[in-house]
């Protein structure tokens, strides 16, 4: 027995080792992910949203890498909306919705599993969009550049009031102060108060607008120049492999 005892008490460090630095690490890692997540909930109910916005970011940088199980992955999705959320709230409009974006484009693959996650993110979305738009126009941007994000906050507003289930009618006033935001004339915007909860986004929203649609349109157009090329080189190619084959390539059909 006091053998059995002594062996154990001998491999007992190894055990631990191997505890801390396996699955150990994971559940350290959980921890610390869990514990900033907390502080920053704390810091989005005092309305620090810069403070919030980097506490989520670096609990979903202390997240384990290897998030496999439905709950962590849930986790994960939940703090990517509470950050784009913060980083809105915080006046970082164009990252918080694109952040927005991207986590709704994730959740919208994931089937019913993180419905009311995707509920909460295109709401978020919809708002920023809403506020963006009054922003916009205060700041005078053209009617093609601020109805541009009108339109997408009262096309998200209505997908949720026509399918999440808005028992409460929130989503339709949403959309029905979206539609007179866009039918109200600029004095009329004028005289009124910013709507309750909208960001300071430290002006110069139209011009970050500008720059975000000039950056877009040049990715559009590399990629679509990298097709064309890569057509053309599929194009050569199929040239050359009928000339290898005896084919004439300029012959035309049914000559």
């Amino acid at each position: 027995m006091r053998s059995y005892l002594f062996k154990g008490w001998i491999l007992l460090p190894a055990v631990l080792a191997v505890v801390h630095f396996g699955p150990g690490q994971h559940w350290l890692q959980q921890g610390d992910a869990s514990a900033l997540a907390n502080a920053a909930r704390v810091s989005a109910q005092q309305e620090r949203w810069e403070d919030a916005a980097a506490e989520y970011q670096a609990a979903l940088a202390a997240l384990p890498e290897s998030t496999l199980t439905k709950t962590a992955q849930r986790e994960r999705l939940d703090l990517e909306v509470a950050l784009g959320r913060a980083l809105v709230m915080s006046g970082a409009m164009i990252e918080g919705q694109e952040r927005l974006e991207r986590t709704l484009q994730e959740l919208e693959t994931t089937g019913p599993t993180n419905a009311s996650t995707a509920i909460a993110a295109r709401a978020e979305l919809a708002t920023s969009n809403y506020y963006a738009a009054w922003i916009m126009r205060l700041e005078g941007a053209t009617a093609e550049e601020w109805k541009a994000e009108a339109e997408l906050a009262r096309q998200h507003f209505r997908l949720l009031a026509e399918r999440a289930g808005d028992a409460e009618g929130a989503f339709q006033r949403n959309l029905e102060a979206t539609i007179r935001l866009e039918q109200m004339d600029l004095s009329e915007l004028l005289a009124r108060p910013l709507p309750k909860n909208c960001p300071n986004c430290k002006q110069g929203l139209c011009q970050k607008k500008r720059q975000q649609c000039a950056g877009r349109c040049n990715a559009d157009g590399k990629g679509k120049q990298e097709q064309q090329n890569t057509a053309k080189k599929d194009a050569r190619e199929e040239i050359k492999k009928s000339n290898s084959a005896g084919l004439n390539s300029g012959s035309r059909i049914g000559s």
